[in-house]
């Protein structure tokens, strides 16, 4: 599918210079936490079979960079300027904390989807196959950070309450 350009905020232009700079380590460090979640849950990669060949474009609005993720254990995620279009199975997007609830699965994604909270365009088959591989796995955003054992879940417990103070704190 061939995604199509989307507007970026003129106020986070400035961002796509620096942002783009930081692609290597970001890239290397979301690489990592794949081939982690690789080894800890196979389940997740056995789940998105068939969609082996699928790389997914996740956008944050108004951001000047996006994301592919490819989602095998020997997958990438590369960081791409928002607005290049690209050959992708699917496109979605939303705000970041809105994002980021999807992959913790404390956003309901149905309800997200249906009231336009993300946007999904292309083989939604897939999208729905990459997200119940996340629901099953009850991944949080601290999975993607490299650190392990005790530390992990400590971080993990940290960034959930963090999330739900925010949540609080924007009503």
């Amino acid at each position: 599918m061939r995604t199509r350009r989307r507007p970026v905020s003129p106020s986070a232009d400035w961002l796509a210079g620096p942002m783009m700079a930081l692609r290597s380590p970001v890239e290397h460090v979301l690489g990592q936490a794949l081939r982690r979640i690789s080894r800890r849950q196979p389940g997740v990669f056995e789940r998105l079979q068939a969609y082996g060949s699928a790389t997914f474009l996740i956008a944050p609005a108004q951001w000047p960079v996006a994301f592919a993720l490819t989602p095998r254990a020997d997958g990438a995620v590369r960081v791409v300027p928002a607005g290049s279009p690209g050959d992708f199975t699917a496109r979605i997007e939303g705000r970041l904390e809105d994002l980021l609830d999807l992959f913790d699965g404390s956003l309901d994604a149905d309800a997200a989807f249906f009231n336009r909270t993300v946007q999904v365009e292309g083989d939604t088959g897939a999208v729905l196959a990459l997200h119940n591989a996340l629901e099953a796995a009850e991944l949080s955003v601290a999975d993607l950070v490299p650190i392990g054992g005790a530390v992990l879940d400590r971080a993990s417990r940290s960034a959930r309450a963090a999330v739900r103070r925010m949540r609080r704190a924007a009503r």
